[in-house]
């Protein structure tokens, strides 16, 4: 903490201690014990008001290292306060600030006055009312809590799809992770309906799993105000439902223990509990006479707490909602050719939340791509339509993307023509050519956007193709023989000794243009608003040109159609 700073609390600790008893301490009192912090602490005694009462108590304030930048740490160790909205009921630390706020840090006096002033609104205000429509305004924060000693929530479990509207099995699977580089390892734990088996099955494919079978039950209703702690009687109380109770008995027989998850208040999150084996061959009975749901309700049932759950909620409708707000409309891709432009275009159209891809290259990804793929080292040997299909599934797994080892040629048109928008990332003039004869005999009929690079970025080129503009269409069509020049920047008489433009590898087909990854990312950017719009609102085929490395063309004596340009402009030429 900056000198000026210690200097500034010390000052204003001066003035408060005309106004209140504050002492200079190293430790606070809770839970029963001493806990001793790093940082600088004040012991408030504070005029309050507690339950329409008055009386002094005591406050502890703690400034961190990153104060004033931070707010200081409002602390109130006293038990009664300890279930009341918005503070933790472990480190009774008080949230008295939203998250981002934008306060003066130069005022240090002001600051440490406001904490004070809003400390002792609290306890009069959330001590004086009724706090039950704040558990249920966030039910996930004070569900998340651990009460009176009992085990952290876990935390690592996700349900796939929307929360079951009616109680039933679900799937479940379980598998280790590793937290970074630290070493640490939790488990992760996976639940999904049948319907949405699939990301399930996804999923195994990447890890060793186990799996496991949970109940959801609909009926159940947790406390209006905390603890939210259950014992095994306390969730059969939890239950309205009497066929739910003879449900959960039916799953707990069979499987000794076991996961129940429960709504709790919120579209995003359900809560649960996991019932470990249960212990039921006891002194004087013989083996089998105690089930286990008589040894979750009764015998040390009744009064061990359970540990409880959080489980988030993946599904389509959470993902709109913290993305665009809404579902987009559902779009299929067909994305042919995932080499650098192809695979970074699917990083821009991995943004729609409702898209569906189909990925078209029959080439593996090796290092000589990976300068300016989207996918790096740990990939190569991989076919490109698989590495990209992971990128995208580790997104969304519940994503429906389809891998085809194929040239787009050997495609059927009616699978082309399922799609909104077909986009030819290829660099193979042949593979460009067939599609537009394709749609010249009005066997596709869907847009088309053709990408590519001219040889060191020099510029970047998208065609975007309407099937239904048939004059454009004959032009472009004539054009592919010429290799599209007329929309190049390059001048054409220089492609007539292509040998300058480009470089070569070992072998027949060693030959590529050069050109950077950040080449890439400034074209696509270029352009992507573009393919949204045109996606949206059709219009006649047109080029789109963006201007690249212009400077690396003067420096090597490479002819343009016009030097009338600058860097990163974006032209637009008709077709």
């Amino acid at each position: 903490m900056p000198e000026e700073v210690k200097a500034a609390i010390d000052e204003s600790l001066a003035k408060l201690k005309k106004e209140y008893d504050i002492k200079e301490v190293d430790r606070i009192p809770i839970h029963g014990g001493q806990r001793q912090l790093p940082n600088k602490i004040w012991r408030i005694n504070l005029p309050v008001e507690v339950s329409g009462k008055a009386e002094f108590l005591d406050v502890y304030m703690v400034f961190t290292n990153s104060f004033p930048f931070d707010m200081p740490a409002i602390i109130l160790p006293d038990d009664r306060f300890k279930y009341l909205p918005h503070i933790s009921s472990d480190t009774r630390k008080l949230c008295l600030y939203e998250d981002g706020i934008d306060y003066d840090a130069d005022n240090i006096y002001g600051l440490i006055r406001d904490n004070l002033d809003k400390t002792k609104h609290w306890i009069k205000h959330y001590t004086s009312r009724d706090n039950t429509d704040e558990y249920a305004r966030e039910p996930v924060s004070y569900w998340a809590e651990e009460y009176d000693g009992e085990d952290d929530v876990d935390n690592f479990w996700t349900l796939i799809g929307n929360i079951p509207e009616h109680t039933c099995e679900l799937k479940g699977i379980a598998y280790v992770m590793k937290d970074g580089k630290n070493g640490k390892q939790h488990i992760e734990f996976i639940v999904a309906s049948t319907e949405e088996s699939g990301v399930l099955d996804y999923i195994s494919d990447l890890h060793k799993t186990k799996e496991f079978d949970a109940l959801f039950l609909s009926s159940f209703e947790k406390s209006v105000e905390p603890p939210f702690t259950l014992t095994g009687r306390s969730l059969v109380q939890s239950l309205k439902d009497e066929e739910d109770k003879n449900k959960l008995k039916k799953y707990v027989n069979k499987h000794g223990g076991g996961y129940v998850l429960f709504p709790i208040g919120t579209d995003n999150f359900t809560g649960g509990v996991h019932i470990v084996q249960l212990k039921c061959n006891r002194s004087g009975f013989r083996n089998g006479v105690i089930m286990p749901y008589v040894a979750l309700t009764e015998y040390e049932g009744r009064i061990k707490k359970l540990s409880r759950l959080l489980v988030s909620v993946f599904s389509d409708s959470r993902i709109a909602e913290r993305t665009a707000g809404v579902m987009m409309e559902h779009r299929k891709f067909i994305i042919a050719g995932l080499g650098s432009v192809g695979s970074n275009l699917c990083y821009y159209l991995n943004g729609y939340n409702n898209a569906q891809f189909t990925l078209v290259d029959k080439d593996k990804l090796n290092l000589d791509n990976i300068g300016r793929h989207l996918l790096g080292f740990e990939h190569q040997h991989q076919y490109k339509v698989s590495a990209v299909s992971g990128y995208l599934k580790e997104y969304r797994p519940d994503r429906e993307v389809l891998e085809v080892k194929k040239m787009l040629q050997e495609l059927d048109t009616e699978e082309i023509n399922n799609a909104d928008a077909i986009f030819i990332c290829t660099g193979d003039i042949m593979s460009e050519r067939w599609l537009l004869q394709k749609m010249m005999k009005g066997e596709v009929n869907r847009p088309a956007f053709i990408l590519w690079f001219e040889p060191y970025g020099i510029s970047g080129i998208m065609l975007y193709v309407n099937p239904e503009d048939k004059e454009s269409l004959e032009r472009l069509t004539k054009s592919s023989f010429n290799g599209f020049e007329n929309y190049c920047l390059i001048s054409p008489e220089e492609y007539k000794d292509a040998e300058k433009l480009i470089k070569r590898d070992a072998g027949c087909n060693g030959k590529y243009a050069i050109y950077s990854g950040n080449d890439v990312t400034f074209f696509l950017s270029s352009v992507f608003p573009i393919i949204d719009q045109l996606m949206d609102s059709p219009t006649k085929s047109k080029c789109y040109r963006w201007v690249g490395n212009i400077d690396i063309a003067a420096e090597k004596g490479i002819g343009l159609v016009s030097t009338n340009y600058s860097k990163h402009m974006r032209q637009e030429i008709d077709v």
